[in-house]
Parts: structure tokens; sequence; C-alpha cells
């Protein structure tokens, strides 16, 4: 497996927290896990209108109709199901693939993680295996539909969703996309990548993202990666060297899309 590096750092840096959450920590409960499922939002590749999005009851039809579907399951960030999420459904949707990401936030119970207006983060550090859990139950839940054992899966996130993205492991998936994270921080969970040699990984940071404001976080996924991954840094001066929304940008999408292309041909 990929780097999954221990550092011995204070963990109240990670993201800038101070506090820990005292919520009781419900992460893998199985109810809490089918709400964020069921409320998933999900798009579908469309004939006449590139993609639409449909309620997730009736994606085993679909699916069912499909010849060889690509499946993307997307982690979205701290803020929940919002317009990148919508942006990103729309993207892989018109590409072909179907899209679906569980809703955090249709937990019954679910912390504050973020205050995206500071911008901060690291405000429950258990945040990160409620999210790996998440993903573990949806990527589950679609290898159960009836043709989708071996399916291609991709596995995408951005920012929270993507160091989840970055630290998941345990289950199989062929692909990964990881935007607005640098592999860094000082919490050891946190850090690097967590996926098997073999598997491509794409990862997209700017290297002043307001997000990671803070030295312990700095940095790219590149020095986690292998032959086989691809690290892209924006620098000045290149307009999202400051920006945390990458795939906004129509070149971003053609690199992302040009990527699974390449990796899911193998």
């Amino acid at each position: 497996m990929k780097h999954l590096i221990a550092r011995a750092l204070i963990w109240s840096l990670a993201f800038g927290a101070t506090a820990l959450s005292a919520h009781v920590d419900s992460g893998t409960d199985p109810v809490e896990l089918e709400r964020t499922y069921q409320g998933a939002l999900v798009y579908v590749p469309d004939a006449e209108e590139g993609a639409r999005q449909i309620d997730i009851a009736e994606l085993p039809a679909i699916l069912a109709a499909s010849q060889q579907p690509r499946l993307v399951v997307y982690l979205h960030g701290c803020s929940g199901i919002i317009e990148i999420a919508h942006a990103a459904g729309l993207m892989y949707g018109e590409a072909g693939y179907v899209f679906v990401a569980p809703d955090s936030f249709a937990r019954a119970d679910k912390p504050v993680s973020c205050r995206p207006e500071i911008p901060e983060g690291g405000l429950h550090r258990a945040v990160l295996g409620w999210r790996q859990a998440e993903a573990a139950y949806a990527v589950t839940q679609l290898r159960d539909l009836p043709g989708m054992k071996d399916a291609p899966m991709v596995l995408a996130g951005h920012s929270e969703g993507a160091v989840t993205t970055a630290t998941f492991q345990g289950l199989p998936v062929d692909a990964r996309v990881i935007e607005g994270w640098t592999c860094n921080a000082g919490w050891p969970e946190y850090i690097g990548l967590n996926a098997p040699q073999a598997q491509p990984v794409l990862s997209l940071v700017g290297r002043r993202d307001p997000w990671f404001r803070l030295p312990v976080l700095r940095g790219d996924c590149g020095e986690f990666m292998d032959d086989n991954d691809q690290s892209v840094v924006f620098r000045k001066p290149d307009p999202l060297y400051d920006q945390h929304w990458l795939s906004r940008n129509p070149a971003v999408q053609d690199t992302i899309l040009q990527f699974l292309d390449q990796a899911l041909a193998k």
C-alpha cells in the first residue's frame, strides 16, 4: 500500500482545530449509514440532457438497463451537498458515469466539522472515520446491485471528501480523484494515501489554497505517490493557485476525465 505515514504532531494543529466534538461517536451506526445512502445525490447519463438527477430508488432499474456502466462514488466537502456536488454530478453524468454522492448531513446526528466562512476545519476529528464508513457503505450497496460486482468504480472527493478519498481502505475501487487536499496534516490518520500501489490516483490542489494556511497542512499528495499516479499543483501565475474548487474550470474537468479514461482502460 502507499504510505500512510504517522507523524507525532499535536492533534490540535490539524485543520486549525482547538477542541474535539463531544458528540457520541455514531459514525458506523448502520441506521445512520443507511440514511446517508438513501439521501445520496444521484446523477445519471441522459441521451437528451447529457445528465439528469434521479432519486436513488430509481438507480437499480437504470443500472439494470445500462450497458457496462461506470460508477463514481463522490464524497462531498464539510459543507455538505452544495453547488460543487451538483456540478460534479453533471460533469460525471455527461461523461457517461453514474454518480452517487452519499449525504453525510442526512444523519440524525451530524456534528459540525468546519466553518466555511473563515475557512476553518478540524472541528470534529472523528469525522474522517464517519466519512470513510459512509464511503464503504455506498461502495458495498452499489456492488451488491445485480451486475455491479465488477463494474468500474471511481472514488472521488472534494476537501473533507478528498481527505476521505485519500485515506479510504478496505474495499476495492479502480481509481481515485482527490480535489482540494494536500495529504498533509497534524493528525496522523489524515496524512498520506492509502491506496494499493496498482490503483491510479489523481490529486489536484492550489499551492496557496486558503484552507491550508497552516504550515502543517502545506504540501501536496505527490510526495506519497508512485508511477501510475498524477499530482497536479496549481502555482502562480495560474489563477487556480489560491482556489479550493478547482473542477469549476473546464480545463481541470478535462484533466480529470482524461485521467479516468486512461485509468479505467487498463
